[in-house]
């Protein structure tokens, strides 16, 4: 599955960068357990919570000597499975279609609570709220992954049947393509694309996918050989990606700050990805009454039916064994 994953981080392309001082493959500290996560994808502010668990000495507290991989590989939970990587940073939906798939990977905490896809046009396009998007174009970057399962599973929330809009391929070029008017909408990372249209001066209008369907978004996911062989380093890894988290909810600023210290030119772009951080922690924030990084099985019972529904999984399967709680549980 791409959608999400390839959609995370476009505004941060001006930040491919080296990660200074904690490449992949790099030797153990002496006393502690070298761990690898590959993130999918370039340095990028919306791994705060990681960069802050890096510079807070979480992980080195936990035991943990953790190195990132920014390949960005199309099967990295496969690679994951082989033992390769010891967690991946992946998308929920992800990890459904991939243990449907017979792989043994396993969700093992969620970083984003609420499914972070937009629907989002110009204000000028006369579009007001979702009826309006009968009989418009939208653009996706394909007719795949969450972008392209979330937004069926939304139309069909509201009583708007596919036939009833025109679906366009755009690749990632979702603000140029609402920007120059060659689609009505987009469905894009609630995070970037709407940010970095109001940033260039434009109205826009906007729908969190999540207020109808909340999909499973970014997580943790390790394998189950890690699982069963070193739970104890699994639930180090996850309670210090937790407290990083924790600390860049409550002070976004100063998690940015030390995410500079990790991301070479990120402070020169300050002031357009400082607030795409502020809105990325909006969908981090714990459900109520759960400890942050809880997977919530009705998020997972909606997605697998999501899944099912729009072909991307080939038979129901049961959600529940495709997560855990183990490790974020107290």
């Amino acid at each position: 599955m791409k959608g999400i994953r390839y959609i995370r981080g476009l505004t941060s392309l001006l930040l491919v960068a080296v990660l200074a001082g904690c490449g992949s493959g790099s030797s153990s500290a002496a006393g502690l357990t070298s761990v690898t996560i590959n993130m999918g994808y370039v340095p990028d502010i919306q791994f705060a919570p990681f960069y802050v668990a890096v510079e807070k000495g979480y992980y080195r507290q936990a035991g943990l000597d953790v190195h990132f991989d920014y390949t960005i590989e199309p099967n990295a939970l496969k690679l994951l499975a082989q033992g390769k990587d010891q967690f991946v940073d992946s998308g929920g939906d992800e990890v459904l279609v991939a243990g449907a798939q017979g792989l043994p990977v396993r969700y093992v905490m969620t970083q984003y609570s609420r499914f972070p896809t937009a629907i989002f046009w110009l204000k000028s396009s006369g579009i007001n709220g979702p009826q309006d998007l009968r009989g418009k174009t939208i653009g996706l970057p394909g007719l795949y992954g969450a972008s392209y399962v979330g937004l069926l599973a939304y139309l069909h929330s509201v009583g708007i049947p596919q036939s009833a809009v025109q679906l366009r391929s755009i690749g990632f070029n979702q603000v140029p393509a609402v920007a120059n008017h060659k689609v009505d909408a987009a469905v894009g990372y609630a995070i970037n694309e709407p940010i970095e249209l109001k940033a260039q001066g434009y109205k826009v209008g906007e729908i969190d996918v999540y207020h109808r369907v909340n999909i499973a978004g970014a997580g943790i996911a390790t394998s189950v050989a890690e699982m069963k062989r070193h739970p104890a380093t699994v639930r180090a890894f996850v309670r210090a990606t937790i407290h990083g988290m924790r600390d860049t909810i409550a002070n976004p600023a100063q998690a940015f700050n030390l995410s500079a210290k990790q991301i070479k030119g990120l402070s020169a772009q300050r002031k357009a990805q400082l607030p795409v951080l502020k809105r990325a922690v909006t969908y981090m924030r714990a459900e109520s009454g759960h400890p942050l990084g809880w997977v919530d099985p009705r998020v997972w019972s909606t997605t697998e039916r999501a899944l099912l529904r729009y072909g991307q999984i080939k038979h129901a399967v049961n959600p529940n064994s495709y997560f855990t709680n183990q490790f974020v549980s107290h």
